[in-house]
């Protein structure tokens, strides 16, 4: 049975519209950006904490857009051994280089949580890397059994604009990081078998990252997080139900 999660004040063009997630199980955070900053920053998963404002995201109407290390939502979900994110993106930036190119979700450059080989690597990240063509999903882990070395252990995924609305998905798990092209019906995933998980320190932060190499813009208009590896079926399912309420607010993804 999914959670009743209605969208407050949205604009559904006189439609009754709400967000029944039927998949509710691990879902630790959902973002629709169409009502305002403030409104905007309201958790509408069950139990979930606000996110907290920093600097002054632009309000576009239907979606949010934030700048690396200057305006951005930070969140209260920690990294986590397993985790599903899902983001209808956009930027208009130039992606040149880092500091043209966002991160539209990370807790990228906080430092590794205790117990772990302390490093700037760790993070798990949904970003572009100054290409105009990849999105790169990464997901920090030991390079090896021996666990004293830590690689971001990214991703690629194409995209072949990032100029128009498109829905990906990064899922990670101990053995596997898959990144999920929504839009195109394309998924790409790399395989582990002796390079563990390294969890950052630092909750994750929408539209920025705590490095600030990576300070590109980028347009949001929604977010769902979940603390567990969702599988195929309930991914096309969350993001069909998603898709369906951003067409309600002028967004095709």
């Amino acid at each position: 049975m999914g959670t009743n999660i209605l969208v407050p004040d949205a604009d559904f063009s006189a439609s009754a519209v709400g967000f029944n997630a039927a998949v509710d199980a691990g879902l630790k955070g959902l973002w629709f950006f169409n009502r305002g900053v403030r409104a905007s920053a309201k958790n509408l998963a069950l139990g979930g904490v606000d996110a907290e404002i920093f600097g002054t995201p632009s309000d576009q109407g239907a979606f949010l857009r934030f700048k690396g290390g200057q305006s951005f939502f930070q969140t209260a979900i920690g990294d986590t051994e397993a985790f599903t994110h899902i983001v209808a993106l956009k930027t208009a930036d130039t992606l040149a280089d880092q500091e043209h190119s966002p991160m539209f979700v990370s807790n990228f450059g906080s430092g590794s949580k205790s117990g772990y080989v302390a490093s700037g690597t760790s993070g798990a990240s949904m970003y572009t890397n100054a290409n105009p063509t990849l999105l790169t999903c990464s997901a920090s882990r030991y390079t090896d059994g021996t666990n004293t070395v830590v690689t971001s252990a990214g991703r690629n995924i194409t995209n072949p604009g990032f100029a128009t609305w498109r829905m990906f998905a990064s899922r990670a798990r101990s053995d596997r990081t898959q990144a999920d092209n929504l839009t195109n019906s394309d998924a790409q995933a790399s395989n582990y078998t002796s390079q563990a998980r390294v969890l950052a320190a630092g909750n994750f932060r929408v539209g920025s990252s705590y490095s600030l190499a990576w300070t590109g813009e980028c347009d949001i208009a929604a977010v769902a997080m979940y603390d567990r590896y969702i599988t195929d079926g309930e991914l096309a399912t969350i993001g069909g139900q998603m898709r369906n309420v951003l067409a309600h607010l002028g967004i095709t993804v």
